[in-house]
């Protein structure tokens, strides 16, 4: 998986996400405590933010941060243990995002 196929995935799953609580850019920024001009870039896949912005993002979402790097209609149940150690991979470090989500996306459950 390319950073630029990650981005897109994340910025998808941030717009979509959003729709579906039916906030607006302007409401969802808001709660978010970003501008619209910067979330605009999250949801076109420009960038990523901080590891800050992604927990308010996810808080906002109410939803855990790795599941905004997802693809779409990946289904997560959180009881298995593929899933637990997705999460403490993700919990330790930032910059093993991109390898742990592509070992979790190939490993059949």
């Amino acid at each position: 998986m390319t950073e630029e196929l990650l981005k897109k995935i994340y910025g998808k799953n941030i717009k979509r996400l959003r729709e579906e609580k039916h906030l607006t850019q302007e409401k969802f920024a808001e709660l978010v405590g970003i501008s619209e001009k910067y979330l605009s870039t999250l949801e076109t896949g420009r960038n990523f933010g901080s590891i800050e912005t992604l927990v308010s993002l996810s808080n906002a979402l109410k939803i855990e941060p790795f599941e905004l790097f997802l693809p779409q209609n990946s289904g997560v149940n959180y009881d298995t243990r593929r899933t637990k150690i997705l999460v403490s991979r993700l919990k330790s470090g930032l910059c093993e995002l991109m390898d742990a989500m592509e070992n979790f996306l190939e490993e059949k459950p």
